[in-house]
């Protein structure tokens, strides 16, 4: 079995700066991650910079490698029990090598490269990446005993550190692949709805896929015990950025994790960075110790591995006010390692998530109504969800998913035929492909025969709630319109279904003395389809979007009795407050591990400290009764067991808890209490 799958894995990044080199001790370097409780280290080795003497005539070579080497390095950590992953960045070359090659780099539509601070883009389409950088690998690993690789700034890259936009690559190597690939010249220019730039799309993936494959094979044929960035472990980034990313998304750690690890079938290991910067332009100062500490709790409670990122190394960094904190929390794991390994998932809710790197608006919704409701949730890449047994989850929910695939979409009809439920909000179509051409195209399983028109501008709309509704919806009885946002989708429907709430349509609003309407018509605000055993909610407008953007709690009533009173999920913490997150897990053995990240310390653009929370009580379906639950914070715990729930209470929540339940056959159901 390989290193990474027995060993612990708790990663350093120190992002080297090639004046970092100039004195570096080895000593000093491996006894700093020993102080952090580190196990795994991510350092800059080839691509950009060479941190070794490369032979090799287009490799640059750090001009600063007067400290130790790179050898020492990796052979004084190795020593000391820590693994080492060589960073490698090909996406870059310095202008020198440019002008001997210009034929690598990535041009513009109008032929210019993408360049900033001497160093010039290059295309992963171009033999520099296809080509040079497995020379470069071949020397690098034949010289230095490294554990693993992670390549930096890979796939089709548009945007510069100040986020400058170039477009998409039109080099040379660029158009003759795609012509090869597809027959046809690249698309004029993006648009989502062009079924050339649609093809583009599945063009770059491929490229990409098998790129990477491609790199695999090539490691793996020099040791089974290098791994792989996307293969045997994935690295993604909880990050902020002061210029594009505000306000802070204050699940980005927890939601990487789950997107990553999906329905936990693939074994990877999730290495979510809780990145140290707050943005590009302040790489050298750290976000608050807070936001550090609440990253890494979400990180291990969605069963990721603990990550740390910073710039430079441990001993000359500028700003080391979370380094207490980093060391606390990898201390922790360091000590419960055990209770962590083999873990899985328990819930029965899986959303679909288009994208690794960036939930969308509507995701974010339903992710803070799940989350702030304390109903377990898996997330999924489009990939994984193609391969995923979706049986094994009560709910599936499409987020405004855009276009399915026909096998993903086919996979989803057959969920539902059998007894599967789907939330659907937004758009969710099958994807045409490019000989195809007509009308959008639906999924069987919804109910949905045509999209009539679609109306981005529908801010001042309305859902109206009618009295005989409100049982259907008990968290709207003071409510009785919801706004719609900005966007509603008029669809037709099977006339075999259901239909809740009606449409209110656009009315003036201003002045005050307009600002009503007389008509509410027959549109719904949602639809329920019985297909086979199963049951399809349609919401055509995107209540997720909404919450998310405005962070009124407007639609949220709807959503969560959706997700209760018509779906059937239950809460497994009625009474805690949402700033706190509740995640369920189990290992081999089917013992359970509560894990509770407290977010309440999380204020506007700013994070402190969370207040603590008294009493937490936890209410978890299970037949078995339990032989011991025990705070892994010394927490004091009761429980007791009725009616197929275990009941807990869970004297204070601090920043983190973690409760461990290990059950055996037999016992009684009488309160017992642990501390």
């Amino acid at each position: 079995m390989p290193w990474w799958k027995e060993e612990p894995w708790r990663l350093i990044q120190t992002n080297l700066r090639e004046i970092d080199m100039q004195d570096l001790s080895a000593e000093r370097y491996a006894a700093d991650l020993k102080d952090f409780h580190a196990t795994v280290v991510l350092l800059n080795a080839a691509g950009i910079s060479a941190g070794y003497d490369t032979k090799l005539p287009y490799h640059s070579k750090n001009p600063y490698l007067t400290g130790d080497s790179l050898e020492r390095i990796v052979k004084l950590c190795h020593e000391n029990g820590i693994r080492v992953i060589a960073r490698a960045d090909f996406s870059k070359v310095r202008r020198n090598v440019y002008e001997m090659h210009p034929e690598w780099a990535f041009r513009t539509e109008h032929g210019d490269v993408m360049e900033q601070n001497g160093f010039v883009q290059t295309c992963l389409c171009g033999d520099y990446q296809q080509k040079y950088a497995f020379e470069i690998l071949e020397e690098l690993f034949g010289r230095i005993p490294f554990d693993g690789l992670y390549c930096n700034m890979g796939g089709f890259q548009t945007r510069d550190y100040e986020f400058r936009d170039y477009g998409f690559c039109h080099c040379r190597s660029c158009r003759e692949a795609f012509r090869n690939y597809s027959g046809k010249e690249l698309p004029e220019q993006r648009d989502s709805q062009d079924p050339a730039w649609r093809e583009y799309e599945d063009f770059q993936k491929h490229m990409l896929t098998d790129y990477r494959k491609k790199m695999a094979g090539f490691l793996k044929g020099i040791s089974g015990e290098i791994c792989f960035d996307d293969v045997d472990y994935a690295r993604i980034e909880a990050a902020t950025e002061v210029s594009t990313r505000l306000p802070h998304w204050i699940y980005h750690a927890s939601s990487n994790c789950r997107a990553i690890i999906g329905d936990g079938t693939s074994g990877i290991i999730c290495s979510n960075t809780s990145v140290s910067y707050p943005g590009y332009g302040l790489r050298h100062a750290s976000v608050s110790p807070a936001l550090h500490a609440m990253r890494l709790w979400q990180n291990m409670a969605n069963l990721g591995a603990l990550d740390y990122y910073l710039i430079g190394r441990l001993d000359t960094a500028a700003d080391r006010s979370a380094f207490e904190t980093v060391k606390r929390i990898f201390a922790f794991r360091e000590k419960h390692d055990a209770v962590y390994r083999n873990l899985r998932s328990t819930a029965s809710v899986l959303l679909r998530r288009k994208d690794r790197w960036v939930a969308t608006e509507e995701e974010k919704g339903w992710i803070r109504v799940l989350t702030e409701a304390h109903i377990p949730f898996a997330e999924i890449l489009p990939d994984a969800m193609k391969q995923a047994d979706l049986s094994r989850y009560r709910v599936v929910i499409l987020a405004d998913e855009g276009e399915l695939e026909q096998q993903e979409g086919d996979r989803i009809d057959e969920y539902v035929l059998r007894g599967g439920t789907v939330i659907a909000s937004g758009q969710n179509r099958i994807r045409e492909s490019p000989a195809e051409s007509g009308g959008t195209k639906f999924l069987r399983s919804s109910g949905i025969l045509k999209l009539e028109k679609e109306d981005r501008q529908a801010m001042s709309a309305q859902l109206l709630l009618e009295k005989e509704e409100k049982q259907a919806f008990p968290s709207h009885q003071a409510i009785d319109a919801v706004p719609v946002g900005d966007t509603y989708f008029f669809l037709e429907w099977d006339e075999a279904a259901k239909t809740f709430l009606k449409l209110i349509p656009l009315q003036p609003f201003g002045p005050p003395e307009c600002c009503y309407s007389r008509e509410v018509w027959d549109y719904p605000g949602l639809i329920d389809y019985t297909y086979g055993s199963g049951r399809y909610f349609t919401l055509p407008w995107l209540p997720g979007s909404f919450y998310s953007k405005t962070g009124h709690s407007n639609t949220v009533g709807i959503m969560r009795d959706i997700l209760t009173e018509h779906c059937g999920l239950v809460s497994v913490a009625a009474d805690l407050t949402p700033m706190a997150e509740v995640t369920v897990s189990e290992d081999d053995s089917g013992h359970i591990l509560i894990q509770l990240v407290n977010n309440s310390g999380a204020f506007g653009l700013t994070f402190f400290d969370p207040l603590p929370v008294e009493q937490v009580s936890l209410q978890i379906p299970t037949e078995k009764i339990p032989v011991s639950v025990i705070s892994l914070m010394g927490g004091h715990v009761t429980w007791r067991k009725e009616n197929g729930t275990l009941f807990l209470l869970l004297d204070r929540l601090a920043e983190y808890d973690a409760l461990r339940i290990e059950f055996e056959d037999g016992g009684s159901a009488d309160e017992r209490q642990y501390s």
